[in-house]
């Protein structure tokens, strides 16, 4: 069986809206987003060894076959390159990307808040993006505190222009689909060749919460996920593991109104974001007038 091959992919950035645009796009008539909003599927590391049962669970995320496209979601395709590497060795014909960004500062700090309400930092915002300065962006199969490398855009985009006609790439951002949202869609759509839609209801998804069980709910989904030794995945029956999955309360979260950016915060980040966004303007021909941080 061959790998099913969607002819749309929204790859990022991660906390700029993604999960929003893939519920939105999918409400088109024409078009089919996965179930599973982000499968990890075309970047992952077992890609070239998927038996047919995977392969199958693949093809199986997009119900309506009847569809013109079918797109999904996976937010680090932005990032690693053997993503682009596999849609090249197995597409005849290139599909269409659409990208989602956000200003990068508030993306960075949506992203670290994200992160501090699951309970993974516990560092101040200043110590966690000083450290990050210091480190390379490598694959990641947990919840991921790659809090200035994922603002990069323009770095990251360099390799789906090099690799792709410009023709195939949409890039829109979260402020004009929060404020222009109707206008913003039908330019996805025509791009994509579709009929525009009239009315689009309002949805917003994968809003910043915070874990009341941050503790065990790792430690179950790390369980879950096969995180710790082999010796004890081995210990655990399917039945127990059936269990852990039908414990609801440990993904109960409440309502997390993190601090505003502060002015210092806000200066700090334009500063460490400013070249990579000089270089994404010249790289998209666009302006991101939207970005007022960011305007010369």
């Amino acid at each position: 069986m061959n790998h099913f091959c969607p002819n749309l992919f929204i790859p990022g950035a991660a906390k700029s809206g993604t999960s929003t645009l893939h519920s939105l796009l999918d409400l088109h008539p024409d078009i089919c987003m996965s179930k599973q909003k982000e499968p990890v599927y075309w970047d992952s590391p077992e890609f070239n060894n998927f038996n047919l049962k995977k392969k199958k669970w693949y093809s199986n995320q997009f119900y309506n076959k009847k569809a013109i496209f079918f797109g999904e979601s996976t937010t680090s395709y932005m990032f690693f390159p053997n993503y682009i590497i596999n849609l090249k060795a197995h597409y005849k014909a290139p599909p269409k990307f659409i990208f989602i960004l956000r200003n990068p500062i508030d993306r960075c700090y949506s992203h670290y808040w994200w992160i501090v309400g699951l309970g993974l930092e516990k560092r101040k915002l200043a110590q966690a993006i000083d450290q990050d300065l210091s480190r390379t962006l490598k694959p990641y199969n947990y919840f991921p505190d790659y809090y200035y490398h994922f603002s990069l855009y323009g770095k990251w985009l360099i390799p789906f222009f090099e690799n792709f006609d410009k023709k195939n790439i949409k890039i829109i951002t979260l402020e004009n689909l929060k404020h222009r949202r109707l206008e913003t869609l039908n330019e996805c759509f025509m791009f994509l060749g579709l009929k525009e839609l009239d009315e689009i209801p309002k949805i917003i998804l994968n809003k910043t919460s915070k874990l009341k069980y941050p503790r065990l709910y790792h430690f179950n989904l790390k369980i879950l996920k096969g995180k710790f030794t082999n010796i004890i995945k081995f210990f655990i029956p399917n039945q127990i593991k059936d269990k852990l999955k039908s414990l609801e309360f440990l993904k109960n979260k409440k309502p997390f109104n993190y601090p505003k950016i502060s002015k210092e915060e806000r200066l700090t980040l334009q500063l460490l974001f400013q070249e990579d966004v000089k270089a994404l303007k010249k790289l998209t021909g666009l302006n991101f007038e939207e970005w007022t941080d960011f305007k010369n």
